[in-house]
């Protein structure tokens, strides 16, 4: 993954559309989906944003810098 414009735009918009408190969903499947979906923001944010300054002006609190 290179540090692009497109890419960052995708981040943040991953970001912004993830579901913060999946880990407290009754679907299975929806669980499965957020799980893929927080390790793709992990894996995106250590070559995009590895201060999590992105990560940390859009997750909650309870989340920011990481924190699972």
């Amino acid at each position: 993954m290179e540090n692009t414009v497109e890419n960052i735009v995708a981040y943040v918009n991953g970001l912004k559309g993830f579901d913060w408190f999946y880990k407290y969903s009754d679907d299975h499947k929806a669980w499965e989906s957020a799980t893929k979906a927080r390790n793709t923001l992990l894996y995106s944010q250590k070559i995009l944003d590895p201060n999590y300054e992105i990560w940390n002006s859009i997750a909650p609190e309870t989340f920011q810098n990481g924190a699972y």
